[in-house]
């Protein structure tokens, strides 16, 4: 901009520049002429000098990026070494954001295939010299684990060879090819009323409440543990299921007054301050075999495998399911409860709240 002085008689055209910490500081120029159009054009012959010099180093900044991409990948005709996959790879930004769980168990696929490659075939230097057939060789030493390990093998693996594709400049992604395995694992079996409620009055303290939680919510057992009283003793539960947090997805299960009956009793005495319901389970849950010890309690019920399915916490989350099914619960209830994203999940293992009452027909464990 352009403008006068008060006791002078020429024009100043005024900017703004960055300083050496980079913060925007204001700068004048005075035109030595008192002819405002003078002025006026000097300020555009200004701007156009000041564009051009941007655009000059904009140029020269585009060519030197450029050269050294030229370079970098004159280098990786080579090949990108075994030794910096996982490097370059773990620092990929154009993935969606990866759970310290998920990174780890990509890591532990890597490190398995790039020991076999070790033992197997010490000639191989870079990712681009596994060809279909080491891979397929490869893919053979897994075929025996159980599905959900071969799995997650082939496709970590997958995702490395797609993630690297461009950097390396890699032919095909040879994992592909690949099928994956048909899940073998056991359904949990429902379990029928009368063994739920023979649990249920077998048991004692923290198993005792857990019982009738997982029984009336269908909650999965780390959710059990990490319930908290703010969200709990409402007449609506509001909880992330640590299975859905990532995608932050809610489940507002109904609390049937059985329940709160519950809850309520056990929660006499307890500590105020204290949010957890169970604090102590909270505290153990990384360190103790919870499944092993609610095994013994399923054992001494005379409750057991059978040959629909093994037998464990997560019976009760599809016995949730099965009895409102039978009740005649709306599916869309149950599946709104449970954090489904289909009735056909729901099918495999039923949104609106005062819908939701319906759970409220569930039988009582008395």
């Amino acid at each position: 901009m352009i403008y006068m002085r008060t006791n002078s008689k020429y024009w100043q055209i005024a900017f703004r520049v960055k300083n050496a910490s980079g913060k925007l500081i204001k700068r004048a120029l005075s035109s030595k002429t008192e002819d405002e159009q003078k002025a006026r054009d000097m300020e555009a012959d200004l701007r156009k000098a000041v564009k051009e010099l941007a655009e000059n180093k904009r140029i020269e900044h585009f060519l030197t990026k450029t050269a050294e991409t030229m370079t970098e990948q004159t280098i990786q005709t080579k090949g990108l070494a075994l030794s910096l996959v996982w490097e370059k790879y773990s620092s990929d930004h154009t993935q969606k954001a990866r759970t310290e769980r998920t990174q780890k168990s990509k890591r532990n696929a890597w490190d398995r295939f790039k020991k076999w490659l070790n033992e197997n075939y010490s000639a191989v230097e870079t990712i681009n010299d596994v060809s279909r057939d080491i891979a397929k060789e490869y893919i053979k030493t897994i075929q025996g684990k159980k599905a959900a390990t071969f799995n997650n093998n082939k496709n970590s693996l997958s995702s490395i060879w797609q993630v690297l594709t461009i950097e390396s400049g890699l032919k095909e992604n040879v994992w592909r090819l690949f099928k994956s395995a048909e899940d073998d694992s056991k359904r949990w079996r429902n379990l029928a009323l009368q063994e739920v409620k023979t649990l249920f009055a077998k048991t004692e303290g923290f198993w005792h409440v857990a019982t009738a939680v997982g029984f009336y919510t269908g909650l999965r057992f780390k959710d059990v543990v990490h319930l908290r009283k703010s969200t709990i003793l409402t007449e609506f539960a509001s909880i992330t299921p640590f299975k859905t947090k990532r995608k932050g997805k809610d489940v507002e299960p109904y609390v049937h007054n059985f329940l709160r009956k519950i809850l309520e009793e056990w929660l006499i005495g307890s500590d105020p301050t204290e949010d957890y319901v169970f604090p102590e389970q909270v505290k153990l849950y990384d360190t103790h075999d919870f499944s092993r010890e609610f095994g013994k309690i399923l054992n001494a019920c005379g409750i057991r495998d059978t040959e629909a399915g093994p037998v464990g916490f997560p019976s009760l989350r599809h016995t949730f399911a099965t009895i409102n099914d039978e009740i005649g619960t709306d599916r869309k209830v149950i599946q709104g409860v449970m954090g489904h994203g289909s009735e056909i999940m729901t099918g495999h293992y039923s949104h609106d709240k005062k819908s939701s009452k319906q759970l409220e027909n569930m039988p009582l464990l008395e």
